[in-house]
């Protein structure tokens, strides 16, 4: 009784209690906590970095040479591809994505760069990729397309966009313009050829 008696007596103001978020162009935003969706979209990477560790990327035609080229980007395509809507579904369920300006989810897909990259290298090594710079350079254009991927899920228009750290601007908004015109598919095994040759 003494508990119930304290928390009427104190005239608590709950509005206060929870730090308050900040909403696109750091205006205040009442409705958000502050770390709810960052720490959601947290969540979901290190959920992406397991899958992507557990994935099969390996080509399935033993007749083909095993490595980046064509083929074998094409073969691995469906399970990326399943990677990256996995992904996509466990961002709509974030509350509050889309109160968070581009700049944070640039920055937040950047934090995550090595952990993304470092474990999409590993799979392409085992899938039988030789060449560690050509593994390297793939990981990091599926990781833009994870950031693009990102951005599009918390509606952030690609106008005023600032690329930082290992976020370069050209490659991602090549990704944002793939996802958006239904060519994802191309522009991953556009890149990989680029790689290769």
């Amino acid at each position: 009784m003494k508990l119930k008696h304290i928390l009427i007596e104190s005239d608590i103001d709950l509005n206060k209690v929870f730090m308050k978020g900040v909403g696109p162009g750091g205006k205040p935003n009442p409705d958000q906590l502050t770390d709810e969706p960052e720490s959601g979209i947290e969540d979901a990477f290190d959920e992406l970095e397991q899958d992507i560790n557990t994935a099969d990327l390996e080509p399935k035609k033993v007749d083909e040479a095993l490595g980046l080229t064509l083929a074998g980007v094409a073969l691995s395509m469906p399970e990326i591809i399943k990677l990256i809507g996995k992904f996509v579904n466990l961002l709509k369920k974030i509350p509050g994505l889309k109160a968070l300006s581009g700049d944070r989810l640039i920055a937040l897909g950047d934090k995550y760069h090595h952990k993304i990259t470092g474990v999409f290298e590993k799979v392409l090594k085992a899938a039988g990729v030789k060449d560690s710079v050509k593994a390297k350079k793939f990981a990091n254009i599926l990781h833009h397309v994870i950031i693009a991927t990102l951005l599009i899920a918390g509606a952030v228009s690609l106008s005023g966009l600032v690329a930082k750290g290992s976020v370069k601007g050209s490659l991602l908004k090549g990704a944002l313009n793939a996802i958006k015109t239904k060519e994802l598919r191309a522009f991953i095994i556009t890149s990989a050829e680029a790689i290769v040759w």
